[in-house]
């Protein structure tokens, strides 16, 4: 399979964070970091000898969840010391991983003077082993453990990488070995991984090899085949986990052809890869920067969650464990399917905000519209044969069934050399969630951007794209080339912005459905044009939705009617409202009139996902209120949603169909902090139930019993403030 993955240069002018002048192959940092973390703990000993060089320390981010995913990070010292862990990268890629949402280890380990090697690789994979024999202990997520280095410390965090599967190399460190001490991902910072390729290949090797061969216990000259044990490239496996590098293309401690050597033996290997060169990056001068930092969190984040998952969620936004944006919804088989873009977090470059950084495709799935199910990364932008790898616009796409075959349609920037601005391809799964095998070219007789394919009911395709306004034509059998000219399908339309088309049929009639922005300096309306003919002509109708109230930019959607509801998709920056290029994909109901006109859509928090009355309600996501104040519950991790503040008498929240089923609950509860408060609930049309909940500095929950006779089948929810204050993140009847 295709792995070929990113090379960038980045200028040295890119904003910069705190560097590590050289030294040897390690750095120096000072020691006094302010560490984004919400805990420490210090010292701890891995092994249970009480040896300092067994020692780590575990951070915990600010942000707060159950658990986190892991990343070992370990220092550089040209393997002399045993005992830098406090001045492990601290200000710098651990804070960066740190806001991030991951856990950092930072350990300790043996020097050449305490042990030679395989010591040293030995204690990370014993640190590895402890890392997931103490999860409950620390909150660790063991489905993710990756490990990070400098210098030194990238050596031994890529060959933890490549020598998951070498016995030899494992040793007992610490014990714990019912555990494993595989790792699924490293990222290395400027490491020496193949140590008999220090001369970048010249015929002569002039390299000073000190400390290689104090760490080895022999010399260089005469066992270069003994060396190679050393070697990280010397264990690459086709079923090692994915690596990023970093390396300067001014380092005079470790040659950046290690970094360069180290891609392409990984890549032929087929092992995801990305390497960033810095442009005029020493061995830690100017390489921590913003974007390197970014880069590096991103690929974690990507690697951790292209394989998907299961996730519950019945309100707005519908996906919450990552950003998404213009979302294509289908109806195959009897399941929905949602095909959205992915926003990658990206960083001010240059004084620059860079816009709709996107990579990969993500597809996810539900049978009720509130269990969802992601499919995990189904296209990405490395393996585009006919795209720019590093373009990262892949923007909205869509999908279309053909004869039991499912066309995924995206736009990306061509490769160099391939003209100017942005081509349609197509990939193509015998299911709806792939595998997707990408076609070699374009759809030819397309440019543009925010494809949508529309399947007729007498099964012709017509493919609809923005490119010098809005553009259809009917796709041939192939479904890799138009059938005959394009044709313009918006020039009677107000003038204005337009892109992101959508089509769909209802009863006779078609509906071309796109953003439009109608005002100077506005935001983008969602609009519609009706017509008797896919390909027109169409008449304008007006706008369905209006421009959003905190004029997020943009807005773009899709309609499905799925188990006899209209459906409207559409995306908002809820999760991101200090940058709007971040948005996450939204769900409402839809009506039409009598004569198929749309009936305007206002937006709700709500959304449209069917709930149990013993499921933990979020009321933060209302149907109605007033007063009460809505805040994030994490001013670090906007990802893990809101609370609802009561502070004044008569402050309220409504939440809309919950199903309390054919018996009435005997209990409320709670989950709670603050002052302290008496809450009103009412179910539907029955008596306030008066919930009287303490005082608590944390969150707490609270289990009330509550006469709720008449609390059964489809009823709204309201709480309401009596006296007190109190914060609310859920309440649940049991």
């Amino acid at each position: 399979m295709k792995k070929i993955l990113t090379l960038f240069a980045i200028l040295a002018g890119a904003i910069g964070l705190q560097a590590q002048p050289a030294g040897g192959f390690g750095g120096f940092q000072m020691p006094k970091i302010d560490v984004h973390c919400s805990e420490k703990f210090a010292d701890i000993d891995y092994a249970g000898d009480g040896e300092v060089y067994h020692q780590l320390d575990v951070y915990l981010p600010r942000m707060q969840k159950a658990s986190y995913p892991v990343v070992v990070h370990i220092y550089g010292s040209a393997w002399y010391s045993n005992n830098s862990k406090g001045m492990a990268d601290l200000g710098t890629i651990v804070n960066a991983l740190l806001d991030a949402g991951y856990a950092v280890v930072t350990p300790n380990h043996r020097s050449s003077a305490d042990a030679k090697f395989p010591a040293q690789i030995q204690d990370i994979k014993g640190v590895i082993r402890w890392v997931r024999a103490h999860a409950a202990q620390y909150r660790f997520d063991t489905s993710f453990i990756a490990t990070s280095g400098f210098s030194s410390g990238g050596h031994l965090s890529s060959l933890a990488a490549t020598s998951g599967n070498v016995p030899s190399l494992e040793g007992n460190v610490g014990g714990n070995l019912e555990f494993s001490s595989r790792v699924d991902a490293a990222c290395d910072w400027s490491g020496p991984v193949d140590l008999n390729y220090m001369s970048c290949g010249a015929a002569e090797d002039t390299w000073n090899h000190a400390p290689e061969e104090a760490v080895m216990g022999f010399s260089f000259k005469g066992n270069e085949e003994r060396f190679k044990a050393l070697n990280a490239t010397n264990y690459i496996d086709p079923s090692d986990p994915p690596v990023v590098i970093f390396h300067g293309t001014a380092d005079n401690v470790v040659p950046h052809c290690q970094g360069s050597h180290f891609y392409e033996l990984l890549d032929q290997a087929g092992i995801r890869t990305e390497l960033y060169l810095v442009d005029g990056g020493g061995h830690g001068f100017n390489m921590y920067t913003e974007y390197t930092l970014r880069s590096m969190t991103n690929f974690m984040d990507k690697v951790r969650t292209e394989k998907g998952g299961t996730f519950v969620t019945g309100t707005n936004p519908v996906i919450t464990n990552a950003f998404s944006a213009d979302p294509s919804a289908h109806v195959f088989n009897g399941r929905i399917y949602l095909y959205p873009s992915h926003d990658i977090p990206t960083v001010k470059y240059q004084g620059d905000q860079p816009w709709f950084c996107m990579s990969d495709y993500h597809v996810y799935s539900s049978d009720d519209l509130t269990h969802w199910t992601d499919h995990g990364n189904i296209v990405d932008q490395k393996d585009v044969p006919w795209g720019n790898p590093t373009a990262y616009s892949m923007w909205a796409p869509d999908c279309v069934e053909k004869a039991g075959k499912y066309y995924f349609y995206f736009p990306n920037a061509p490769g160099r050399g391939r003209g100017f601005g942005f081509g349609i391809g197509v990939a193509v799964s015998d299911t709806p969630y792939g595998p997707f095998k990408i076609h070699e070219n374009t759809v030819q007789g397309t440019g543009g951007i925010d494809p949508c394919v529309f399947k007729d009911n007498d099964g012709t395709i017509y493919i609809i794209w923005s490119g010098m306004g809005l553009r259809g034509a009917k796709l041939a059998a192939n479904m890799t080339e138009i059938e005959g000219p394009a044709v313009r399908l918006d020039e009677t339309f107000p003038k204005g912005q337009t892109e992101g088309p959508f089509m769909f049929r209802r009863g006779d009639k078609y509906y071309l459905t796109y953003p439009w922005v109608r005002l100077d300096g506005g935001t983008e309306t969602l609009c519609y044009a009706m017509a008797d003919s896919p390909l027109g002509p169409y008449e304008f109708k007006g706008v369905f939705m209006d421009e959003s109230p905190t004029e997020c930019w943009t807005n773009h959607h899709s309609f499905v009617e799925f188990k006899g509801q209209w459906y409207l998709f559409y995306h908002h920056n809820d999760f991101s409202p200090d940058f709007d290029k971040n948005r996450s994909v939204r769900i409402d109901k839809v009506s039409f009139r009598e004569d198929g006109t749309i009936i305007p859509v206002k937006p709700t928090w709500r959304g449209v996902g069917y709930f149990k009355a013993s499921d933990e309600l979020n009321i933060d996501r209302y149907s109605e209120c007033v007063g009460a104040k809505i805040d994030f519950l994490d001013e670090y991790n906007y990802f893990a949603g809101w609370k609802t503040r009561f502070t004044q008498p008569y402050d309220r929240v409504r939440f809309n169909e919950v199903d309390f089923g054919a018996k009435a609950p005997k209990s409320i509860v709670f989950r709670t902090k603050g002052n302290g408060a008496v809450l009103n609930v009412t179910v539907g049309a029955g008596k306030p139930v008066a919930c009287k909940v303490p005082a608590s500095a944390d969150w707490t929950e609270v289990v009330l019993p509550a006469k709720l006779g008449k609390a059964v089948g489809m009823q709204d929810v309201t709480v309401e403030l009596v006296s007190g204050s109190a914060e609310v993140d859920w309440i649940s009847f049991r």
